[in-house]
């Protein structure tokens, strides 16, 4: 069974001390401001509470997976009503309309446009580069028990995915599991641009689009531009 009782649940990861509790409190702030008039719950599943604001729930990290392998176990935490996930390195910039509207059939996340090409594995690069992905869990969204078969899949082959991936993308890139792409108009990055080989201007404030993330560089607290207008509590 599910921890949540809310229709919408806006869900987050921290573990560790990489992010300060200031990335989870502004994340919520700009959820609650891009809400679209939604009413939802929102959750930190974590093993350090401390400084979070009292209106986030938070959910204690109970298990012997560290780095960004926890959030695989919200698809088993998380079974009821909508879920929306977040990475703390998001800058939310208008009404999260698109995001809100899509439909699941499945966990749907981002697809990498802005990665070059269609990338396919290559015995001769590191054990990083090895199993390269096109997939960016930033953001997932699924109804209900979607996301049981993920995280089914991952504790049958859990040794072996932990030993040949490095992150959630990849074992959900390479692995036999169902997975949806969000529509490509919800979210670019901040260091990489929108597509590859068409847009690919970096640190630009594109406001067609819902979300930023800075993924594959500096953090919001490390860099001084616009970010800083909508990264705010």
């Amino acid at each position: 069974m599910g921890v949540q009782h809310g229709m919408i649940n806006i869900v987050c990861v921290k573990w560790g001390t990489k992010y300060s509790p200031d990335f989870v409190n502004k994340l919520y702030a700009m959820v609650y401001k891009n809400s679209c008039g939604q009413t939802f719950d929102f959750y930190c599943y974590t093993d350090d509470p401390t400084g979070l604001y009292p209106q986030i729930k938070t959910v204690p990290i109970q298990s012997d997976l560290i780095g960004y392998w926890p959030k695989i176990e919200l698809f088993k935490l998380f079974d009821k009503g909508t879920n929306i996930f977040f990475d703390l390195d998001v800058v939310i910039l208008n009404p999260l309309e698109r995001l809100f509207s899509v439909k699941t059939r499945t966990v749907s996340i981002l697809y990498s446009q802005w990665k070059e090409g269609f990338l396919l594995p290559n015995k001769t690069r590191t054990p990083e580069e090895k199993y390269p992905t096109q997939y960016n869990s930033s953001i997932m969204k699924w109804e209900g028990t979607q996301g049981y078969e993920i995280y089914d899949y991952f504790q049958q082959h859990k040794d072996m995915i932990l030993f040949k991936y490095r992150g959630i993308d990849r074992y959900l890139y390479h692995e036999p599991v169902q997975i949806d792409l969000l529509p490509t108009g919800i979210a670019y990055s901040y260091w990489k641009g929108v597509k590859y080989g068409k847009d690919t201007t970096p640190e630009k404030l594109r406001l067609d689009y819902e979300v930023c993330i800075l993924n594959n560089g500096p953090k919001q607290d490390e860099v001084d531009s616009w970010i800083k207008e909508y990264w705010v509590q």
